[in-house]
Formats: C-alpha cells, structure tokens, sequence
C-alpha cells in the first residue's frame, strides 16, 4: 500500500527544506508561496483550498498572486469577514509593528489584532494552522517583545505548535561606539499555531501579560564597537573524551562570541552551571578569569582538571603562552548557595540550562547510543538537578530562583546571557525561551535576542504526511542587563 500525504500535496523531497527551524530570507513571493503549498491542501476532504490573509495592501497582492498561480482561493482577513471553512491563516504583522515605539502602543495593537485572529481562528478547521509573521522591537535603548507578548495571548485559544526564523541576508556589521547594546535587528518570528484537542490550554505562568518591564538599558563604560547580527551560525570542533562525558555541553565557541561584546581582557566570568567548563576555557582563551559553580561532583572534577591543563598544560613546549597570571575556579555547590565571599565581582555571567527534563526521556535515540558507550546520560540523580524535575512550572520557577540567586555576585550594569531553546515534549511546544525572558524581566533589562543557528545536523522528516514539526536548529542567547543600584 503507498503511503498517503494526508497534510499536503508536497513530495518527501519538498517536504524536507521546510522542516529546519530557520532559513535564509530569499524574497516575500517565495517565502508566501512555500507557507502555503506547506499548509494547504488541495484535496482535503472536509474543506476548499481557501486560506484568509492578514498584512500590508503590497502584501496581499503578493500572496494574491502566489494563491492564484496554486489556484487557491484567498480571503483578505483584513477588510473582510470570514464566513467560509479554512483550512490556512497568515498573518503577516512585520509592517504593522513599525509604528509602535512605546510600551502602551504595542500592547495597544496586540488588544486591536486579537480579536482578529480569534475571529479567523474559529473558522479554521481542526487541526490546521494559523502562522504569524512577526518580530520583536528595538527603539534606541529600548526592547519590547511584542512577538512574544503575541504568541503568549493567541496560545489562550490555538496550540503554539512551531516556530522558524526568518534570518535575513546583510552587509558588514556597522561600525560604532555607543554604550547600550544595539543588533542589527536581521531576523523575524514565523509562529505556527494549530487548532487542536489542546487549543485553549494554560500553563498559568502568567496573571496578566506584562512584557514591558525594565525596558529601558543603563549606560555603562562599556562601548560597544559595532551592532552584533543577531544571528550566527557556528559549527562547533569535535569534543574531546572528557567534553563527552558530558551529555549536552554547549560549545565555547558560542561563548566566545559574546565574550568580545561584553567583556574586556582581564574581566570576572562566571556560569552557575559549569558543566565541563565550556564558559571558564573560553574565558580564558580571551585573557579573561573564569569562575563557576557545578551541582555535580563528577563533573567539577572533569571541569577543574580541563582548566588546569589549560593553566599549567602537562605536555609543556616552548609555544605555551604564559597563562600564569589568569584565575579561575569551579566550586562542587548548588548555584542556589552561591555567595558573595565565593569569588570577586563578576562583570559578565553566561551559561546554559538544562532544557526541562529531556535527557530523562525514555527512548532518545542519542541516549541509547550514549549508555552503550557507557556515557551518562543526564546531569546527576541529584534531587536538587533542575534537569530531574517532570513539571514545567516548577522547573521554570525553580531556574528563575537559580538565576535570583546569583544576581548580587555580578555587578550593576553588568550583563547576564542564557543559551537556551523552545521544547517539543509529547506532541506540545512549550515556549521556554519566551518565558525565561518575560520571567526575568521582572528583575533585569531584556536586550535584542541573538541566535546561535546549527546548519551541520541532517534534517529528519518529522510528522511527514501528517503535520508539521520543524528541526530545531536554533537556540536563544538571551542577553539581560543588572539595572543600575
């Protein structure tokens, strides 16, 4: 029996480039016209081939165009009501949100534009899709997460099932000084929402939205000497037999990145949750100090034995750079027992967290290559390891209290970056990027977002023929500034 396309009308070898979580922004015809060859489907039994359109006038003769060349019928969601079945909705808000420079401007147009999503979404039929184009917003010193303020309101009544970046192509980073942070704000959202069996669902994080907090950066003495893209992809060198001992190590290449930003030679680096010492060695490649905590024994052991043969290498040669003069230390505690009398004043804290309890999952793939290998296959059996807790809430609150508890070690105006990434767990996506950022804001200033895009993995063809789940290939590096005291 041949396998049916029940989702769309694509073959397996068009189906695949769409699945990686970020691309390279080409044009809007061919962007508009991938999205709904993607999500539509010409012979579905319980609806027409019409999908309803939201965005500027310009657009929507663009899409009007790619609909009519796939004989699809359109439907203009913004002038218009929508009376017929669905079986797609794109809302394209990038041209909307240029106007809005103030807090109580966006949260003003989310209010306006809600109504008019809800409205389309109960046209749409079961377990179809509703996708939002759209992007956070940088004015001057200024960082408003309308993207995220968004996706946070619409998942009240459609399931957040996806999301990809949209990574535009630029010149040379410019040159400058200034003392604030500043991107050159290269990417946007595509947000895919599903109308489902877990549509309406909460996970009461939030009373309200309040994601405008603290949103204005503090000046520093540190100068800032070009804008960052906010996105680069990296493809970190083959870990060594100790780096793999460790089951999910980010590389210090990703540290060092940020490193030239907001630090200079000779700073205080620290990271609650060391690991192997990715964030120390990366430190003091770049002549800065590094410092740490780590949970596990095991692993401080392995961390502290890297960084001393860094230090002070066994095989000494007449090439070794005198490294005498750099500092470092990772402590066997629980980041939650951290103490100012621990270490000197931190300039710049980066680390990455375990994403939710993943590594328990029972039948990864890469687990079960890991245990015939004999490597651990998560952080400890500690009951304090966040990485052992099955509830999302309390997970999130209990590594918001990690990163609580560290903040009086760093110093005022200094910068705080967290690798991290939504999660895909037992067919829900759970937004943790957007929530460890809104979360935070209540006790530090959110900067523009970069990513760290992976483009060295083989895509793998997940919910072929029945739905879309991307490859996730890109992380968050959420960036944080300690307000002045």
């Amino acid at each position: 029996m041949a396998f049916r396309n029940r989702f769309n009308n694509l073959s397996s070898k068009e189906w695949l480039p769409f699945q990686k979580s970020w691309f390279i922004f080409k044009d809007i015809e061919t962007l508009y016209d991938e999205n709904i060859r993607f999500f539509i489907k010409e012979d579905l039994e319980e609806c027409a081939p019409v999908f309803a359109f939201y965005g500027h006038p310009d657009k929507f003769l663009v899409m009007k165009r790619v609909a009519e060349k796939n004989g699809f019928d359109i439907i203009d969601a913004k002038h218009c009501k929508v009376e017929c079945d669905i079986q797609f909705a794109l809302f394209d808000l990038r041209d909307d949100i240029k106007e809005i420079h103030q807090p109580d401007e966006a949260d003003d147009f989310i209010k306006k534009i809600i109504p008019v999503i809800k409205e389309v979404s109960h046209k749409i039929i079961h377990r179809r899709f509703l996708s939002i184009f759209i992007a956070n917003i940088y004015n001057k010193e200024r960082t408003l997460p309308v993207a995220w303020d968004m996706s946070e309101r619409i998942s009240r009544f459609l399931s957040l099932k996806d999301e990809k970046i949209g990574c535009f192509e630029t010149d040379e980073v410019a040159s400058l000084k200034i003392n604030y942070f500043k991107t050159q704000n290269n990417f946007f959202y595509c947000q895919y929402f599903r109308k489902d069996e877990n549509s309406n669902s909460d996970y009461g994080l939030f009373k309200e939205s309040e994601f405008y907090k603290n949103i204005d950066q503090e000046n520093t003495d540190n100068f800032f000497k070009h804008l960052m893209s906010n996105w680069h992809i990296i493809r970190p060198k083959r870990r060594s037999k100790k780096e793999i001992q460790h089951p999910a190590k980010y590389p210090e290449e990703v540290v060092s990145l940020f490193l030239q930003y907001f630090t200079k030679p000779g700073d205080n680096v620290f990271d609650p949750m060391s690991g192997t010492a990715s964030t120390q060695l990366a430190a003091l490649s770049h002549g800065r100090n590094g410092y740490g905590s780590e949970l596990s024994e095991f692993f401080t052991d392995i961390a502290n034995e890297r960084l001393a043969n860094y230090v002070k290498p066994q095989q000494v040669s007449m090439f070794n750079e005198d490294k005498s003069h750099l500092d470092y230390k990772i402590l066997n505690k629980d980041a939650r027992k951290v103490k100012k009398a621990d270490f000197p004043v931190i300039d710049y804290i980066i680390t990455s967290p375990p994403y939710w309890d993943m590594l328990n999952m029972i039948g990864a793939e890469n687990q079960a290559k890991r245990k015939e290998k004999g490597l651990q296959t998560n952080y400890s059996d500690n009951e304090f390891d966040l990485g052992n807790i099955s509830d999302y809430k309390t997970f999130i609150n209990s590594l918001i209290e990690v990163y609580k508890s560290i903040l009086p070690i760093l110093k005022p105006g200094g910068y705080f970056t967290i690798i991290v990434k939504n999660i895909k767990k037992k067919g829900k996506n759970y937004p943790f990027a957007y929530d460890l950022g809104h979360l935070l804001q209540q006790e530090m200033i959110l900067l523009p977002e970069v990513f760290w895009v992976q483009n060295d993995i083989n895509i793998a063809p997940y919910g072929y023929g029945n739905t879309f789940v991307s490859n996730t290939f890109h992380q968050y590096c959420l960036t944080f500034q300690k307000p002045n005291e």
